[in-house]
């Protein structure tokens, strides 16, 4: 699979980022912009090893996504389980959080993805890396101040917070 890796400081203690990401993870709407909404399946209430999410992002578009490794408060595994977005074969992320001070977070996202055909890397991989990034951010807005980050408000916040 392609690989891709995206890094970032959060202004927000470890504990924050890991509740944002893994405990509200069936919640990722409320700081992912590229999502309509996101709900947990087969009962699930909070991030947990085996916890799986579907995520929508039209009326069309979806994903379920399974956490498949969790180490302690350091790092999660997340595989997608389903989904009909066309031409991704497989994809996969890796979660991983470093304190770095009190109220400072480093955040690693290594981001796996397989395509078919698989010359289609080369035309996805722009716009999947610009929707991670989207993700990745809304995430920080959110760790940080609390505000949702939706479709709606996601350039207005893009201005006045980057």
């Amino acid at each position: 699979m392609n690989r891709t890796e995206f890094h970032d400081v959060i202004n927000a203690p470890k504990e924050r980022v890991w509740d944002v990401l893994f405990h509200q993870y069936g919640d990722i709407h409320i700081h992912n912009p590229t999502m309509v909404t996101s709900t947990y399946l087969q009962g699930g209430t909070q991030g947990a090893l085996n916890a799986v999410r579907h995520c929508t992002f039209s009326e069309k578009l979806f994903l379920d996504e399974e956490i498949t490794e969790v180490r302690g408060s350091e790092s999660f595994r997340i595989d997608v389980v389903k989904h009909n977005l066309p031409f991704v074969k497989d994809m996969a992320a890796i979660y991983a959080l470093r304190a770095v001070g009190p109220e400072r977070t480093e955040l690693t996202m290594t981001s796996f993805n397989s395509f078919s055909p698989s010359f289609m890397k080369f035309m996805m991989r722009g716009q999947m890396a610009k929707n991670l990034r989207k993700h990745l951010f809304g995430m920080k807005v959110y760790a940080e101040t609390g505000r949702i980050v939706t479709k709606d408000n996601y350039a207005e916040i893009f201005k006045t917070y980057a």
